[in-house]
């Protein structure tokens, strides 16, 4: 199950400020893509309320398919409370406490032995329960770099007082897929709770840590469109949400509508104030794009040679272009498409024995692949 954490931690991202409309339609996006939770902000932000109420007005509720509302809160009773009194108005259905899981996070942030973290969280989760949170998540912080038994018998705290779920938290990015396998077992083995994983990508793992949690036995992973998120950002929404659907002989094939990812990129993007890369992964412009001759041949004898998706599935379109690298096929093949779209088939276009190399020339001194007007100009 994906938790969608663009509205918190994207929004928690250095430069990056989304407005109501943006939070707004980037909310709709999520949900029409089948996000399981939607972490919508913070304890003590001003908008959060309002947003809340707009949320459940405008989104389908959880019994409906639609995606369960949380927040995230630091590990105080107030905060808590100002929680309860969200979900009590029936605009909130998950809360996610984050707790120091390492001793570095825990002594100097906020000065407390093992024994007075455990205490703290008993307290805090119980109280978050008395006050009405209808469902409680303790994420363990820096979990990658703690001691393994302390981190356990924090998260026993917190099962103990009344805790749904254990969120662990890669916080700088520092495990490795064998790692997170690892880590993810152990929890997984001693608690009677589902598993979330939190993992940053500040050495580039993210994805890959999110997925192998999952393989690993935890049954959340967090994410965000893009990425976005504080330094390197977390795991990626889209990559996640392809492999989530795609992978074949699995219960949740098919979970996710993947045609509304390259539209909730792009918005990201423009929130983050960057473009997509071209070759980014699943949503790049490019991903679908060929020019090579031996790629180029594959794909006309079978599409599925050399993609793992057909294009449709996220909005896209396959795109054969030819360029100083094409072979005859590759020409072939575009001057069917080109004289066509151009109003010119008259059967199966043959290319001259020159034809190849003056593409290839014209390629070379523009330093791109042709455009249909162009090929047809050098006929």
């Amino acid at each position: 199950m994906l938790i969608d954490s663009t509205l918190r931690e994207g929004a928690q991202a250095f430069g990056i400020y989304l407005g109501g409309g943006t939070k707004r339609r980037m909310a709709e996006l999520l949900a029409a893509t089948g996000v399981d939770e939607l972490e919508c902000g913070w304890l003590g932000q001003e908008e959060l309320p309002g947003f809340l109420a707009w949320a459940r007005g405008a989104l389908p509720r959880p019994q409906e398919g639609g995606p369960f509302l949380s927040a995230w809160c630091p590990c105080r009773v107030a905060d808590v409370r100002a929680a309860a009194e969200l979900a009590n108005a029936g605009l909130l259905d998950r809360l996610s406490i984050g707790a120091p899981g390492s001793a570095a996070h825990r002594e100097k942030r906020l000065g407390l032995s093992l024994p007075e973290m455990a205490a703290r969280v008993r307290t805090v989760v119980a109280a978050a329960l008395e006050f009405g949170v209808p469902y409680v998540s303790v994420g363990l912080e820096d979990v990658a770099r703690a001691d393994a038994d302390e981190a356990l018998e924090l998260a026993r705290s917190a099962v103990a007082a009344g805790a749904a779920r254990v969120r662990l938290s890669d916080t700088v990015g520092l495990l490795t897929p064998l790692s997170t396998a690892e880590l993810v077992r152990r929890f997984a083995a001693e608690l009677p709770v589902p598993l979330a994983f939190h993992g940053h990508n500040d050495l580039g793992m993210a994805t890959a840590n999110a997925v192998t949690a999952l393989q690993s036995g935890a049954a959340f992973a967090d994410v965000s469109a893009l990425g976005l998120g504080e330094r390197a950002g977390i795991a990626r929404l889209e990559e996640l949400a392809a492999w989530l659907s795609l992978r074949s002989g699995r219960e949740r094939a098919g979970r996710y509508d993947l045609s509304h990812l390259r539209a909730l990129s792009l918005l990201a993007a423009q929130a983050a104030k960057a473009q997509v890369e071209r070759s980014r992964p699943v949503v790049g412009a490019d991903v679908f794009a060929a020019e090579s001759g031996l790629h180029v041949h594959g794909l006309l004898r079978d599409p599925a040679l050399f993609e793992p998706f057909a294009p449709e599935l996220v909005g896209a379109a396959r795109r054969v272009c030819v360029g100083a690298k094409s072979g005859g096929a590759a020409l072939n093949a575009a001057l069917d498409a080109a004289l066509a779209r151009l109003g010119r088939a008259d059967g199966k276009a043959q290319a001259d024995p020159g034809l190849l190399s003056r593409v290839r020339e014209l390629a070379t001194r523009l330093g791109r692949p042709l455009t249909d007007s162009e090929l047809s100009r050098v006929l």
